[in-house]
């Protein structure tokens, strides 16, 4: 007796049932569980005689053949396992509650009093004190017989989904291939990969275990196809438990126990769907003929507590000229519909990439791939702990793309940090090696780990600076000043002069400074914070001739703006005596951070959101 919805069970229902018979065929399928083990394991002893004594051609159809068949069977395991636990623990918790329930049903009928079909229990004439306790009676039994019908939902859907439902990962009984060791390099894990034969490749990808399309060192490609399998598992996870069960799927993601699914498995489909709608978002083109070829590169949906993330690249990086790859700051990762609400950072680089240079392959990859502040209250947001975790997370991954491209010479790597994510940009490279031609900082808080533009260890390029002088973020890294205002009442726990460090936009940093002002900004305003990446401004005008390979190029594109200098004292060169005057060296100190920004001061009229590459640089 299974039921795939909650129901009212009766007293005659709960007696009519046979939970044991439930018990038994779980015990039976455990058997049949055995004797496929045992087929299994004679076949994978027949494959390797197999390979050893037969080689060529029809001997790989054939080798491929039989593992394609072993992996099917061990699918089929997976279920029946599934299956049979469901059996086994829904038999006993049934059994345990039936007798509970008919128990104390028989007490009361013994002592005289009558239990109805729903449940409720009615006193006999005398003693009349007995009617206040049928209240108690009635809620005690009703509360039992719904946990029976709780656990026999939650049985049902348990067992339909083994029936119907996407296998488990890592199905028990699937001879995968050893993965490379925790802590394996891009290079180690890139030649473990290739040192694998095909069917090996193939066996790996159609089980797609959930760590290994993070693995820095796989070909972009493989990647994106191992992840799609991991998210398309995780949709579909939930989708079959609500077909299987007649209900819909937001049923199941609010009480995913009945149907034998877990809070991680519903948190999982939730984050699949927004990576599977960034997907969407990012493909789409002006040329419904022609999608934009995009890739699942990273992909964690129950990372940091299921806020989850995700990296998508636009074009192939493993074939590109040029990467432009970019760090959100504040407030992005899958929960937050980074990748899926609508944002175009990518989609705008890269069309502006295309047009600034069309004689070269370019590919852009939104890494939203660490653990962001939540928001600008979050007291995270106060120090660089989280920044410097990210950092390293983001070094490995940039790092990996020198190891996949297969393209012709060394592909030129540029990484663009937004907000937080510049931070996050500047420790990847002062703190963990990231290896890539040029950085660019947007609306930068500081520099934590980076005093200079030194300190990046660029492979050929430069440090370049977009602050816009009216982005309130952007000046946090001017002095102490806005670091004790910002971590006070915050709380940093590196205290409360620490800050994020330097600021980019300072002369003294290193930096190239390029142009990206606001049109019609006088004051400061957080909006402005988020506008460098929009079509037509100065600032996405000058990053795509960076990502394209033309930095040098933008002070011909007239894109290069002044760095922010301290005020400054001017000495004296004479004092004045009654002997005459005594000269003195002319020198100017400059007092305090660098608060004069240049750009500050150009007129409104200077400013405009019409920079588009009409002509190729």
């Amino acid at each position: 007796m299974l039921r795939g919805s909650r129901v009212s069970v009766t007293l005659s229902t709960v007696e009519a049932s046979n939970p044991q018979a439930m018990t038994a065929a779980a015990g039976r399928l455990a058997g049949a569980i055995g004797e496929l083990d045992s087929v299994m394991a004679a076949q994978r002893q027949a494959l390797t005689q197999l390979r050893a004594a037969w080689q060529g051609a029809a001997a790989d159809a054939a080798v491929a053949r039989a593992e394609r068949d072993l992996s099917a069977q061990a699918h089929l395991r997976a279920r029946l396992q599934v299956m049979q636990e469901a059996l086994a623990t829904g038999g006993a918790q049934l059994g345990t509650t039936r007798e509970g329930i008919l128990g104390l049903v028989s007490a009361l009928r013994a002592a005289g009093w009558t239990v109805s079909d729903d449940g409720r229990a009615h006193a006999p004439m005398f003693p009349l004190l007995l009617k206040q306790f049928e209240p108690g009676f009635t809620a005690i039994i009703q509360r039992l017989l719904e946990l029976f019908a709780e656990i026999d939902a939650t049985t049902a859907g348990a067992i339909r989904t083994a029936l119907g439902g996407a296998p488990p990962e890592n199905p028990p009984g699937v001879p995968l291939p050893t993965l490379p060791p925790a802590g394996a390099s891009a290079e180690e894990v890139n030649r473990w990969w290739n040192s694998l034969s095909d069917a090996d490749k193939q066996q790996l990808t159609e089980a797609a275990p959930r760590e290994l399309g993070n693995l820095d060192g796989l070909p972009v490609a493989v990647r994106d196809e191992i992840n799609r399998s991991v998210m398309e598992r995780d949709i579909a996870r939930v989708e079959q438990a609500a077909r299987s069960n007649g209900v819909s799927t937001e049923q199941v993601a609010a009480a995913p126990e009945r149907y034998g699914l877990s809070e991680a498995d519903v948190t999982a489909y939730q984050n699949g769907l927004k990576a599977q709608a960034g997907l969407e978002h990012q493909r789409a083109s002006d040329n419904p003929n022609r999608p934009r070829p995009v890739y699942l590169f990273g992909y964690d949906p129950l990372a940091y507590g299921g806020e989850g993330t995700a990296a998508i690249a636009l074009g192939n990086p493993d074939t590109a000229d040029n990467i432009g790859v970019i760090v959100p700051g504040t407030g992005s990762s899958l929960s937050s519909g980074w990748l899926n609400s609508g944002r175009n950072d990518g989609i705008n680089l890269l069309d502006q990439m295309n047009k600034a240079d069309p004689s070269q392959q370019h590919s852009v990859l939104m890494w939203m791939g660490y653990d962001a502040p939540d928001s600008f209250t979050d007291p995270r947001i106060a120090n660089p702990l989280l920044a410097r975790a990210g950092g390293d997370l983001l070094a490995g991954d940039v790092n990996s793309l020198h190891v996949t491209h297969a393209g012709t010479g060394t592909p030129e790597i540029t990484v663009l940090g937004h907000s937080y994510g510049s931070t996050t940009v500047a420790d990847a490279f002062a703190g963990s090696g990231m290896q890539a031609t040029n950085a660019v900082l947007l609306g930068c808080p500081g520099t934590d780990l980076a005093d200079s533009a030194a300190d990046f260890n660029l492979q050929g390029g430069q440090v370049y600076v977009g602050n816009a002088s009216t982005d309130p973020v952007g000046w946090i890294g001017a002095g102490d000043l806005a670091a004790d205002v910002l971590n006070g009442p915050l709380g940093s726990e590196l205290g409360t002069g620490i800050g994020l460090g330097s600021d980019a936009a300072a002369e003294s940093f290193g930096a190239v400074r390029f142009k990206s002002e606001v049109p019609g900004g006088d004051l400061l305003d957080f909006n402005d914070h988020s506008y460098y990446y929009t079509m037509g401004s100065e600032s996405l005008y000058s990053m795509a001739a960076i990502s394209s390979g033309h930095g040098d190029a933008l002070g011909d594109l007239g894109m290069l703006a002044g760095e922010r200098v301290p005020p400054t004292l001017t000495t004296p060169d004479r004092i004045p005596t009654p002997l005459g005057d005594i000269p003195l060296p002319h020198t100017d100190i400059p007092v305090g951070p660098a608060v004069l920004d240049p750009e500050a001061g150009r007129p409104n009229r200077s400013l405009t959101s019409d920079h588009n590459y009409d002509n190729p640089i």
